[in-house]
C-alpha cells in the first residue's frame, strides 16, 4: 500500500482567518479540478478524493498573512489525480493566491504506532457534532471505523473484512472544540491521538487514515489530517 502526497507553496495575496482557510483551499483544489475532463468527473462523483491540511506556518494572530508564503499539503491514494492536480494548480486564475512550487512524493505503508491529527477531526452523530463533553468514546471509535472501511473500500473495490477495533486507545487533545467555516455555517472538530492496534488489518486501516483523512470532510476543509508515529 501507498499513497500520493503533494506539497503546494502558496503565496497569498488576501489575509485568510485561520477558521475560513480550510473552505479556502478546498475551493483551490475544486478550482483546479474544473480545468481537465478526468478531474471534473471525480469532482463530480460522490467518493472520497483525498485530504489536505492547512496553511503551515500557523500564525499567532490566527489569520495568515496577505504577503506572507505558506505551504499546505493533498494526499490521495490516485495516482492520475495526484498528477493532474499537480500539472493544473499552477494554471489556476484567482486573485487572492500564487502558487510558486509543488512537490510530489510517494509514501509507503510502514507500521503505525499512534496517528495523531494535524487538522481537527469531524464526526457527525444525529446530524450534530461529535463534542467530549457529553460524547460516548466507543461511538467516536465506531464512527471513525465504519468510516475507514468505506474509504478503504472506495480505494480497493472490495471490504477489508476487519472484526475487531484498530484502535487501541483515543485521546482528545484540545480544550475546546475547533471551529471550520463551510458555506457560511461553523462545522466543530477536535484533535485527537489514537493508538494504533497491531495485527494487520488495522494497521491498514490506520494507514487509510494517513492518507484519506480521519473522520468527515476531508477534502472539503482539511479536517482529519494526520501525522504518524512509527516503530
Amino acid at each position: 500500500m501507498n499513497f500520493f502526497q503533494l506539497t503546494i507553496t502558496t503565496f497569498l495575496n488576501k489575509d485568510i482567518p485561520f477558521n475560513e482557510s480550510g473552505e479556502f483551499i478546498g475551493n483551490i483544489i475544486s478550482s483546479t479540478m474544473l480545468l481537465k475532463d478526468t478531474l471534473k468527473e471525480i469532482h463530480e462523483k460522490k467518493e472520497f478524493k483525498y485530504v489536505y491540511d492547512n496553511f503551515y506556518p500557523l500564525e499567532k494572530s490566527k489569520v495568515y498573512e496577505k504577503g506572507r508564503i505558506y505551504v499546505f499539503n493533498i494526499r490521495s491514494f490516485n495516482s492520475g489525480f495526484i498528477r493532474d492536480i499537480k500539472r493544473f494548480l499552477s494554471l489556476t486564475k484567482n486573485n487572492d493566491f500564487k502558487i510558486v512550487a509543488v512537490e510530489e512524493r510517494r509514501i509507503k505503508q510502514r507500521f503505525i504506532t499512534e496517528l495523531y491529527t494535524k487538522t481537527a477531526a469531524i464526526v457527525t452523530v444525529d446530524s450534530k457534532p461529535w463534542l467530549l463533553k457529553d460524547g460516548d468514546l466507543m461511538l467516536l471509535q465506531k464512527r471513525f471505523q465504519d468510516n475507514l472501511e468505506k474509504k478503504f473500500k472506495d480505494i480497493y473495490g472490495e471490504a477489508i473484512g476487519i472484526k475487531q477495533s484498530f484502535i487501541q486507545r483515543v485521546d482528545v487533545i484540545n480544550k475546546k472544540p475547533i471551529s471550520f467555516k463551510y458555506k457560511n455555517i461553523h462545522l466543530l472538530g477536535n484533535k485527537f491521538k489514537i493508538t494504533i492496534n497491531e495485527d494487520e488489518k488495522s494497521q491498514q486501516l490506520a494507514f487509510i487514515a494517513l492518507g484519506m483523512g480521519l473522520g468527515e470532510k476531508g477534502s472539503s476543509v482539511g479536517a482529519g489530517f494526520c501525522h504518524a508515529n512509527y516503530l
